[in-house]
């Protein structure tokens, strides 16, 4: 089913990935609507922390690190044990200390005398060794363990403790300079207590009690002079405390551990690619967005920067100076007009970068300019006497790419290391804050430094210097990343994921695609936190906008006795009072009646620059005698000036603008003012719409251009191709990304807003998830030509809204004119979009547009249990237990001890028996016993000596047909389900999670339905098949009277055209609890119930499972309307059996 023509679109959504492939003619015209479909996902936030928008990626941060801390304490500890044995210590365990307090007694007493017993000497050691190698203390990663050998001065946190020992008990023990941690705790604990007392903090906790009589942080050279003085007393040979000193202290570096992952450089192989925090990196994007810069001179032709205009701005933009540098200033630096200064806000000539806004900085050098008041002084001091070698190995160190440790011995380092050695801890925490740059430039340090050099010395910018410098073919490019290589940002990954699963799977089916378009909202690329800060933010200033416009349109209802307010009326009225009632233009008095409204700046070709900075509210006369010219312009003019205009005195109104403080905040005023006057100030007309007004320019937008461009394109971009011009134009798939504004003009102008065939509405609503595919459709067939058209048609629009058809001026919507050069192309590309809306109205209406989501089939690696550990219900094992006692054992070989002693029934449980013996794991266990038990009825797990509930952590459910035969062998059928936790699953992780075993000790069989238990022990029940969060469920409910809340959902959504899909199509949300699935809606959006209708209009029943906790049927229930369960491939489809062992559909239903 190869070699099609056909076009790919891609919606991106924050939580969505529209997808569509639309098949099309040799012209262009679209055929067949070859896959669409919406694809979900939760844009990697944890299901269990969705409130405050935590990853899954930073929670199984913390899990992994967490267990990875404590396997590496664990290590630790036993290679301590095993030195403590060779030196002949024997290893005290700390449970057979009887004792209060007995470690830190200890302790302070091996650090006040020696002990004269050896045997007696060499187990208080041991004691305190391991005491101290559990509580080792706070050291900073950049200082290494031998610098506690040596003598270091007691801490702040140290002289926090001493001061709270004087408090308690002012004896000659504490008051002594060198008393050690333990010697102070110990007189505190001297000085008595009528319960005992809490040593350490309770971290995070703001209860009284949480304060400890230690400080929060206690410092590791604290302990480690403590340790030196215990070793100084007891009379221990150097060569044995410096191994025990170094064991209980070791530490692996967390710095430098993706140094040997570093990928190589294009232009020099062998060479590793530069930090993007590097000197040499920076100092190269200078001079590559120098080189691309054009000046327009008188001759109104642009060129390029001579050397020496180059070599000005580069000394300008690599100076340390932390103050900012605009291209405004830059241009005064070299005498230029800001308008003539062209190419800012366009993408490099090769496509890597697109200039910014804002000049680029060296930025790694600011950030250590800027860095904290406590290390600013001393490290901008090194850094000023520091050579240019000397400054890429700090920043090397402080990006964390080499480990200290491992560079103590180089030369080059020598000078950075010298410096951070002689930090207290305090500022090496500071210096460890200073945030650089991340990741990785496409070159190395060398390859970067020789571009630079040719780019500042020539008159060629990056294209020619590679061509001169590597010899490189005219269309070379460096390599992008893989379309899926993840960036590190959850939400983004995610998307990438998707994306780059589609085009592959749309490649192996059809070919190279004509096309590849791209839409994004502007939240789409950023964090899922990100977004809802943005969004809230939003609609705050919303809403203290929303209010001042209300007044606004009370004060015009009364003043002039308006019915209807329109958005030219409040803009017009907010510029008069915002100009104190004066002419921007000339100073004169205005009223609502009596003024116009202007764009200060016009703009070349077609529509306007429609900004409130841009607007200006102005008299008759000015607006008249100005017309289309900029307003800098204008001044100047003898008419202009006779009526007393000047820009001078247009200046001073901007000063004296009046804000309604409720509308607008300190900074968006001072902000506005300046841009007002920058408008002012503008001499040339706004640039025409064209591919920067369409294209996003997004860094994320640009680096999914790149990376979807090299996949198809590669061929042409290496030394090694041999195809010509024309061959390679034929083979070329375009790549385009198209900012969200213009699928959304592209749906109103081309009608399909009022058309498409959505559930329960005929325009685009957010309550129908299929609007995603639709997007993505659309997309697919724009072009640049009618994107560009389509702007324009928004730009005049807007202009007409807001200050009405001007003299002689045509209605926007018959934009492009009949007899432009546009219309015939724009006339057929909406020829195509009715071509399009048959071909989706027909794929919603036969239900060919799927739904999915990401599901997960493996392990998760996130939190395997909730945080809070909850203490274990003590019960002597001779005692009577009832069944569900003993179900909540807090071990499975607990589980099974007792269940399988003679006098156990499992409905009544354990009679008492004052004889009774258990083993569990080789330990004999006697009726006086206190055993563990959980004491919650939630699911559980046995944690650091208590349990912690793992509801939260379950990786699948197993549905089943059971039954019972009654005495006359007739079996009655019944559904039920076994929830399946991932720690019953830990040690079959290589094996088929969905059918191995579960043992009836496992935390799954003990927690399931009693009778789906009971049931499956005794063969009555059929496996049907698995359920995992995201799984498709197909109802059909046609041979069945619903009521209740069901009821209301189908009654009220059949009087929809389309609603009978909003009930056949289900998602598995979650397991509410062991009889009881959540399931939702597939096609509908919680988000867009409101938006679609009313509150008053939606039933309860319907409100609650669209936007509430969802549909909790029973899964007996569940089976009387579940047809299927669906699985879907990468395009949607439903997949029936599978050659790589995927999860595949399966039949629910048994009649």
């Amino acid at each position: 089913m190869r070699g099609k023509r056909y076009r790919i679109g891609i919606d991106v959504g924050l939580n969505s990935v529209g997808l569509a492939a639309v098949e099309v003619s040799d012209e262009n015209s679209p055929v067949r609507l070859l896959n669409a479909q919406s694809v979900i996902h939760d844009g990697g936030v944890d299901p269990q922390k969705n409130k405050e928008a935590i990853t899954r990626k930073n929670m199984s941060g913390v899990a992994r690190r967490t267990r990875r801390m404590r396997r590496r304490k664990r290590e630790r500890l036993h290679k301590l044990d095993m030195l403590l044995g060779k030196f002949g210590y024997p290893v005290i365990e700390p449970r057979s200390l009887d004792k209060p307090f007995e470690e830190w007694h200890v302790r302070a007493e091996l650090a006040t005398r020696y002990i004269e017993d050896d045997e007696l000497r060499r187990e208080s050691i041991s004691i305190a060794l391991r005491h101290m190698a559990r509580h080792r203390g706070w050291r900073n990663p950049y200082r290494q363990v031998d610098s506690l050998i040596s003598d270091n001065p007691y801490s702040k946190q140290y002289g926090e403790l001493k001061e709270k020992a004087k408090a308690y008990n002012d004896d000659a023990t504490a008051a002594e300079e060198e008393s050690t941690p333990a010697q102070l705790v110990v007189a505190m604990l001297d000085a008595g207590y009528a319960e005992a007392p809490r040593l350490r903090w309770r971290t995070g906790s703001k209860k009284p009690d949480a304060e400890g009589y230690l400080p929060v942080r206690l410092m590791q050279e604290d302990n480690a002079n403590e340790l030196k003085q215990i070793f100084r007393v007891q009379r221990v040979p150097a060569d044995e405390w410096k191994p025990l000193f170094r064991s209980v202290f070791y530490a692996v570096s967390p710095k430098g551990s993706a140094e040997q992952r570093v990928g190589q450089d294009p232009l020099a192989p062998g060479q590793a690619r530069a930090l993007k925090a590097s000197l040499a990196f920076q100092e190269y994007r200078i001079a590559n967005v120098i080189t691309n810069l054009r000046i327009k001179d008188a001759s109104a032709e642009l060129r390029k920067l001579t050397v020496d205009e180059k070599q000005s701005i580069y000394d300008q933009l690599v100076s340390p100076s932390s103050e900012d540098i605009t291209w405004s200033d830059l241009c005064d630096f070299l005498g230029f007009k800001r308008s003539q200064l062209k190419g800012v806000g366009s993408l490099t000539e090769d496509g890597e970068e697109r200039i910014s806004s804002r000049p680029p900085r060296l930025t790694s050098v600011q950030r250590i300019y800027e860095s904290d008041n406590k290390i600013r002084k001393p490290l901008v001091a090194w850094w000023k006497s520091a050579s240019d070698n000397e400054h890429e190995a700090m920043i090397r160190l402080l990006s964390n790419t080499v480990d200290i440790d491992k560079v103590r011995e180089d030369v080059a380092y020598a000078s950075a290391i010298e410096f951070i050695d002689g930090l207290d801890d305090d500022a090496l925490t500071k210096l460890d804050s200073v945030d650089l740059p991340s990741g990785r430039a496409a070159y190395s340090v060398e390859t970067l430094q020789k571009l630079t050099r040719q780019m500042l010395t020539t008159d060629d910018d990056l294209h020619e210097a590679r061509k001169t410098l590597f010899n490189v073919t005219d269309s070379w490019r460096p390599p992008a990343d893989p379309i899926g290589e993840p960036l590190g940002n959850p939400s983004v990954d995610r998307v990438l994921k998707n994306v780059n699963r589609y085009l592959m799977n749309c490649q192996q089916r059809w070919g190279n695609p004509v096309s590849v378009n791209i839409e994004h909202v502007r939240s789409s690329f950023s964090s899922v936190a990100f977004a809802r800060k943005d969004k809230r933010e939003y609609e705050k200033n919303n809403e203290k906008r929303s209010i001042f416009r209300s007044s606004l349109s009370e004060q015009l209802r009364a003043d002039e006795q308006m019915e209807k307010v329109r958005e030219s009326d409040l803009r017009r009225l907010e510029a008069i009072q915002r100009q104190n009632g004066q002419c921007l233009y000339c100073g004169r008095t205005i009223t609502f009646r009596t003024c116009e409204m202007d764009h200060i700046v016009p703009r070349k070709g077609v529509g306007s620059t429609n900004t409130r900075t841009n607007f200006a509210a102005v008299c008759a006369e000015c607006n008249r005698m100005k017309s289309n010219t900029p307003f800098a312009i204008w001044a100047r003019s003898e008419d202009a000036q006779t009526r007393g205009v000047s820009l001078a005195e247009a200046k001073k109104r901007v000063a004296m603008f009046t804000f309604n403080p409720k509308s607008y905040a300190p900074r968006e005023v001072k902000a506005f003012k300046q841009a007002v006057i920058a408008r002012l100030q503008q001499t040339e007309d706004d640039a025409a719409i064209d591919n920067r007004s369409i294209e996003s320019v997004a860094w994320m937008a640009d680096e999914l251009h790149r990376r979807i461009d090299w996949y198809f394109n590669a061929k042409q971009y290496v030394n090694s191709a041999s195809i010509d011009d024309a061959e390679a134009e034929t083979m070329k798939t375009t790549v385009s990304v198209f900012q969200g504004r213009v699928t959304a003009s592209a749906r109103r102008a081309a009608g399909i807003e009022g058309k498409i065939h959505f559930i329960g509405q005929r325009s685009k609503t957010r309550l129908d998830r299929r609007h995603h595919a639709v997007d993505a459709s659309v997309i697919a067939m724009m072009n640049t030509a009618a994107a560009q058209t389509l702007m324009e048609r928004e730009s005049l629009r807007e202009s007409q809204r807001l200050i009405g058809l001007m003299p002689g001026e045509r209605s926007w919507k018959e934009y492009p004119y009949e007899g432009t050069s546009r219309y015939e192309s724009f006339h057929l590309w909406l020829d195509n979009m009715d071509v399009l809306l048959e071909l989706l109205n027909d794929a919603l209406d036969n239900d060919r547009i799927a739904v999915t989501q990401s599901q997960r089939y493996v392990l998760g690696n996130s939190i395997a249990h909730d945080a809070t550990i909850h203490p274990l219900e003590k019960v002597p094992l001779g005692s009577a237990m009832s069944a569900d006692l003993i179900r909540r054992a807090s071990t499975p070989a607990l589980w099974c001890a007792l269940t399988r002693l003679p006098d156990y029934d499992e409905k009544e449980g354990l009679p008492e028996d004052s004889h009774r013996e258990i083993r569990v794991h080789d330990t004999r266990y006697s009726a006086d016993d206190e055993m563990g038990f959980f004491a919650s009825q939630a699911a559980q797990i046995a944690v650091q000596e208590g349990s912690a509930d793992i509801g939260s952590a379950i990786h699948h459910a197993r549905v089943y047909r059971c039954w019972k035969t009654n005495a006359k062998g007739v079996r009655k059928y019944f559904y039920g389900m076994i929830r399946v936790f991932q720690t019953d699953l830990l040690r079959a992780r290589h094996d088929d999670l969905f059918t191995v075993p579960l043992p009836p000790q496992s935390i799954s069989m003990r927690y399931g339905e009693p009778r789906v238990v009971q049931a499956l022990q005794s063969g009555n029940a059929q496996y049907l098949g698995s359920l995992v969060v995201g799984d498709e469920i197909e109802m059909d409910f046609s041979s069945l009277d619903v009521d209740g809340q069901i009821g209301e959902y189908l009654q009220f959504f059949s009087q929809f055209s389309g609603g009978n899909l909003a009930w056949k199509h289900w998602v598995v949300d979650g397991f509410f609890n062991q009889t009881q699935l959540r399931i939702r809606p597939r096609y509908l959006a919680a988000e867009g119930l409101a938006k679609a209708f009313s509150d008053d209009v939606v039933p309860d029943g319907v409100q609650k499972i669209v936007t509430k906790q969802g549909w909790l049927p029973p899964v007996n229930t569940a089976s009387k309307t579940a047809v299927r369960i669906v699985r879907r491939n990468a395009f949607g489809e439903p997949r029936l059996s599978s050659a790589h062992h995927m999860p595949c559909s399966w039949q629910w239903r048994h009649e």
